[in-house]
């Protein structure tokens, strides 16, 4: 069996009305994905799918944790993730899609594989940059040695080079 066919939804035999769904997502997803900027990943997916006759909303609720690395000190950290998705599942017989919130499938289809849609939201909820949170105090938990290490480089940085004082000077006219 394939590791991503647990995330299919088969909707077939169900009535029209609300149902309710759960994932659990592990590091595994990532890995069919091929994905490496997180180390582990513990998250429920819950899903809630309002089946109409001729579409499905569903509603999909994250929440969990990945284990990244910190974009400061390179050291892993737990961050959080929680978030709401919507999707459109239309019938019919287009098959391109509009919207990234809207599935076009075949009137004969009877089940959809949601992985790479679960995938891609958890993805685009993690942070742009990877730091580890503050404590209470405001006080960064990196690394206090790779901290101290990073401001020693940054005070060599400012000591210029004299030889660049003179170009500093010069300024473009318009």
């Amino acid at each position: 069996m394939n590791y991503l066919d647990q995330y299919i939804l088969d909707f077939s035999g169900l009535e029209d009305g609300t149902h309710h769904f759960e994932y659990a997502v592990g590091m595994e997803l990532f890995r069919e994905y091929d994905f490496r900027e997180i180390n582990d990943c513990n998250m429920l997916v819950h899903i809630e799918m309002n089946k109409q006759p001729d579409m499905l909303e569903l509603k999909f609720a994250f929440s969990g944790y990945v284990l990244c690395e910190c974009d400061r000190c390179l050291e892993e950290y737990k961050q959080p993730l929680s978030g709401n998705e919507r999707l459109l599942v239309k019938f019919g017989d287009k098959t391109d899609e509009p919207d990234d919130n809207i599935m076009i499938v075949p009137v004969q289809e009877h089940q959809i594989n949601l992985s790479q849609f679960i995938y891609e939201s958890i993805v685009l909820m993690l942070p742009v940059r990877k730091v580890h949170p503050e404590d209470k105090n405001g006080k960064s938990d990196c690394n206090p040695e790779v901290i101290k290490k990073l401001k020693e480089l940054n005070h060599q940085k400012k000591n210029n080079d004299p030889r660049w004082d003179e170009l500093k000077k010069i300024t473009l006219k318009n």
